[in-house]
C-alpha cells in the first residue's frame, strides 16, 4: 500500500532534514513526500530543494505569494492543498505532517497494521512529545482521542469522504467531526511517540484563545457550549483572560454573522457530540 505525505513548511531550515530523515528510514516505506514552502523567510526553500534533488521520492514546491508569517488554519491547509494538487501518484494513505517532527522508525508500520485490522478506521496517529527541562514529555493539552494537526494520517477512502481538508481555522477539528458523522473511527495510539522539536502552539500563542473562540462559532457551538469551552480554557491556565478572549471572539463572530464552516446537520451533530462528552465527564466524576 502506498503512502503520500505532504508537509507545509515555514521557517524550518533547522528541522526539516531531521524530519525527512525520520520519514525516509521507516520500517514501512513511504512512497512519496511533498514539501511545500509556505512563505519562509529563512533558508527553508533551499533546504527542501536540496532534499528533493537528493531523494527521488521527495518533491519540493514553493507556494508563491504566501504571507511571510506563521498563521494557523487557512494558510497551512492552502499550502497542503497546493502540494496535493501537484501529486501525480496513486496513494492508499495520506498524511499531513509538520516539518519539525521526528518519527519513531516503526510509526507507519504500526498504523498501517491498525488500518488493516479495522476497516472503519479513517484517521489515526501516535502522540506528540516535546522537550521540557531536558526531558521528552508527552503533551497533554487536548482530548485523548484528538489527532493533532501535525500528524494527521488518513485512509484514502476517509479522506475522500470528507472532501479533503478545509482551508479554514478549525480544520483539524472539522475533519474529525466529519469523519465521526460518516461513522469512521479515529484512534490515537499512545505507544507511538513522535518528538516535536518546537513546542505546540508556540507560534500562535498571542491569539490562541481568540482563535479558539472563533473556532467554536465556526463549528456551530451554541452559547452554552461556548461558555463551557471558554471556562475550560481559563481553568487550564488559572487565569480569567482566556475566558474573556475566547468568549469575546465567539460573540464577535455571532454579531457579525460570520459564515460557519458547517451546515446545519453537521452543526447539530457536533453540538450533540459535545453535550454527550459533557454528560460523560459529569457522570464519571460523580
Amino acid at each position: 500500500m502506498k503512502i503520500l505525505i505532504i508537509i507545509p513548511v515555514f521557517n524550518e531550515e533547522n528541522n526539516i532534514e531531521k524530519c525527512i530523515d525520520s520519514i525516509l528510514h521507516q520500517t514501512y516505506k513511504v512512497s512519496n513526500i511533498i514539501l511545500v514552502n509556505d512563505g519562509s523567510t529563512d533558508k527553508t526553500l533551499e533546504k527542501i530543494n536540496f532534499l528533493s534533488k537528493k531523494y527521488k521520492n521527495v518533491k519540493s514546491y514553493d507556494l508563491k505569494n504566501s504571507l511571510p508569517k506563521p498563521l494557523p488554519g487557512k494558510k497551512i491547509i492552502k499550502a497542503f492543498n497546493y502540494g496535493l494538487s501537484k501529486n501525480k501518484l496513486k496513494y492508499d494513505f495520506i498524511g499531513k505532517f509538520d516539518g519539525d517532527l521526528i518519527l519513531p522508525k516503526n510509526y507507519f508500520e504500526i498504523l498501517i497494521n491498525e488500518f488493516k485490522i479495522n476497516n472503519k478506521l479513517g484517521l489515526a496517529s501516535g502522540v506528540i512529545a516535546s522537550m521540557v527541562n531536558e526531558k521528552w514529555l508527552i503533551e497533554n493539552m487536548y482530548d485523548k482521542d484528538h489527532v493533532r494537526g501535525g500528524i494527521k494520517f488518513y485512509s484514502k477512502e476517509a479522506f475522500k469522504e470528507i472532501n479533503g481538508l478545509k482551508e479554514s481555522i478549525g480544520w483539524d477539528t472539522l475533519d474529525e467531526m466529519q469523519l465521526k458523522y460518516s461513522r469512521y473511527e479515529i484512534k490515537v495510539f499512545k505507544n507511538i511517540i513522535t518528538k516535536q522539536i518546537r513546542k505546540t502552539g508556540d507560534r500562535y500563542i498571542k491569539k490562541k484563545y481568540f482563535n479558539q473562540g472563533k473556532v467554536m462559532y465556526l463549528l456551530g457551538y451554541d452559547i452554552f457550549l461556548a461558555l463551557v469551552g471558554s471556562i475550560k480554557f481559563s481553568l487550564k491556565e488559572s487565569s480569567l483572560m482566556p475566558f474573556f478572549k475566547s468568549i469575546f471572539s465567539y460573540f464577535y463572530c455571532l454579531v457579525t454573522n460570520e459564515k460557519k464552516i458547517v451546515n446545519d446537520k453537521l452543526a447539530n451533530f457536533i453540538k450533540n457530540f459535545r453535550y454527550r462528552r459533557i454528560k460523560e465527564k459529569i457522570c464519571f466524576n460523580i
